[in-house]
């Protein structure tokens, strides 16, 4: 889009939430947005359900978290891109008429640039009252800071879901998280494959603190398509910035000797032979063949 800029700089906020108090979050985020900003940061993404915790045990509870995305806090939000130029990703519990979602709002200075609800959920925490995304909103979103495709947490353990994003054209995929404590598998190896196998940047924004006895894993981190993680956050509270170049995340080859052995990753798919993929589920299958 007019106004891209080829080398961005993309931050993690690493913080914690309080659960049930949207208000007290939403300053929080709206705080960390001009932070970043102010660090020369042009996108920075949050973590799940940063403005309104994870770790709820009913309905009702999760139900009083929720704000739509049209509640002026989220306006408070895009005043404060606006104030610090930047682009935000920013979890929240959200309610839709009678429907709640697990959320990640993309925010720009002039507004809500793009929404994205979780489409695969774990039986833990809200994900246990909420209702899963069905892919009914704009994936890839163009921004200044390039384009964004978004998933959260749970939907990183399934690698057609950042296929689609990648071949959608997303320059970066971000990622808010809620990680469990001992989540090593994730943070050591599967942010670094979805970014290899796709050739996207990756922006992962978890938590270290605890939720209702649960404690978190951190290591929020921005990772390049060559699978580098170049800046990780450990357990400590706070931005964590680097810069990526859109054009390395652009380019699709596999570049073994320049010239001369240069393998195409996406154009050299052969989507006739992943039919499987698209199909329903084998218990599904299984089911109809009783």
């Amino acid at each position: 889009m007019p106004g891209t800029k080829e080398t961005v700089r993309v931050a993690v906020a690493q913080l914690p939430s309080a659960q049930g108090n949207p208000d007290a979050n939403v300053e929080r985020t709206a705080a960390t947005i001009r932070r970043a900003g102010a660090e020369g940061n042009h996108l920075v993404v949050f973590p799940e359900c940063t403005l309104s915790g994870y770790m709820f045990d009913s309905h009702e509870e999760t139900a009083r978290a929720a704000i739509g995305v049209g509640d002026p806090r989220i306006g408070h939000l895009v005043r404060a891109c606006r104030e610090a130029s930047t682009i935000a990703v920013v979890g929240f519990l959200e309610t839709d008429g009678t429907l709640l979602y697990n959320s990640a709002v993309t925010l720009g200075p002039h507004g809500v640039l793009g929404i994205y609800r979780k489409q695969h959920l774990p039986h833990l925490g809200a994900d246990r009252f909420v209702t899963p995304g069905r892919g009914d909103t704009p994936p890839v979103v163009e921004t200044p800071a390039g384009k964004i495709g978004t998933m959260i947490c749970f939907d990183l353990r399934f690698p057609e879901a950042a296929r689609v994003l990648a071949l959608q054209g997303a320059d970066i995929i971000a990622v808010p998280t809620n990680w469990p404590r001992n989540a090593n598998m994730l943070s050591d190896h599967v942010t670094r494959v979805r970014a290899l196998e796709n050739l996207v940047y990756l922006a992962v924004a978890d938590r270290a603190d605890q939720e209702n006895g649960t404690p978190f894993h951190g290591r929020s981190q921005v990772v390049s398509p060559d699978g580098e993680v170049l800046v990780d956050a450990g357990t400590d509270e706070g931005l964590f910035g680097a810069e990526v170049e859109l054009a390395q995340a652009r380019n699709k080859k596999l570049v073994i000797v320049p010239g001369e052995y240069e393998l195409e990753i996406f154009a050299g798919r052969r989507p006739d032979q992943y039919t499987e993929i698209t199909g329903p589920v084998r218990a599904e299958r299984d089911a109809d063949l009783d």
